[in-house]
């Protein structure tokens, strides 16, 4: 689970319980989420590939390009080769809405940023750069390992039971490339929605992930990834 993502629902649930007390009721049943559509197949890059982190960076979108009173939250920490995060069941999904960089070894340049908006509202956005001749298996790799983990388990720093909810989602029309999805997550009778797209601008992949209490509307993926694909394109503007 991604770091913003994970503060996003801490804080949820920490606030539920406080206007809640003791007492519980049963949560509503959710409607099943649409299946994953087809897996997106990667364009030829001919261009190539950033290899410095620091220039990737600049190319995330900022504040600037975001919806108002989003807050940019501390450097997130980078995890060690080999690391795992949260425990899942199956173990692999705890890759799942973190960082490219991170699910796929390999990656020349990496980065990432997050950003804390209003009701628990959250935008984390990364990307990874691969060589030509490895961001194809990359794409489709992530791609992959969602299908395996359309409906997953885990569990906060507190041992409350989390539930996981993968589904398709139309993918926007942006980049050389594009995949989207969304994930329902599900704790202690409190639920966060994520939107998420993943695209391909040359050998970048970048991942846009939107999280909110409520479904997220898709104009607002649509734009803040077409707002990130202009930015690795090194279109100026918003």
């Amino acid at each position: 689970m991604s770091r913003g993502l994970g503060l996003v629902l801490a804080a949820a649930t920490t606030a539920l319980v406080a206007a809640c007390g003791s007492s519980k009721s049963a949560a509503p049943q959710s409607p099943e989420l649409p299946p994953l559509g087809p897996v997106a197949a990667a364009a030829p890059v001919t261009s190539a590939p950033i290899t410095n982190a620091d220039r990737l960076h600049d190319q995330l979108l900022t504040s600037t390009n975001l919806p108002p009173n989003f807050t940019a939250l501390p450097t997130r920490a980078e995890v060690p080769a080999g690391a795992q995060g949260s425990p899942t069941d199956p173990a692999e999904c705890s890759k799942v809405l973190t960082p490219l960089g991170e699910q796929r070894p390999g990656a020349l340049a990496k980065a990432s940023t997050q950003y804390a908006g209003p009701n628990f509202s959250s935008i984390d956005i990364d990307a990874a750069s691969y060589s030509n001749d490895a961001v194809a298996s990359a794409f489709s790799d992530v791609q992959a390992t969602l299908r395996r983990c359309t409906h997953y388990a885990g569990a906060d720093a507190t041992d409350i039971a989390v539930d996981y909810r993968v589904g398709g989602l139309t993918q926007p029309q942006a980049g050389d490339a594009a995949t989207a999805f969304q994930v329902r997550t599900t704790s202690d009778g409190l639920t966060l929605h994520s939107s998420v797209a993943i695209v391909q601008v040359g050998s970048t992949l970048a991942q846009v992930a939107v999280t909110a209490p409520e479904p997220v509307e898709a104009g607002v993926l649509s734009d803040l990834t077409a707002a990130q694909v202009r930015r690795l394109q090194g279109v100026s503007g918003p």
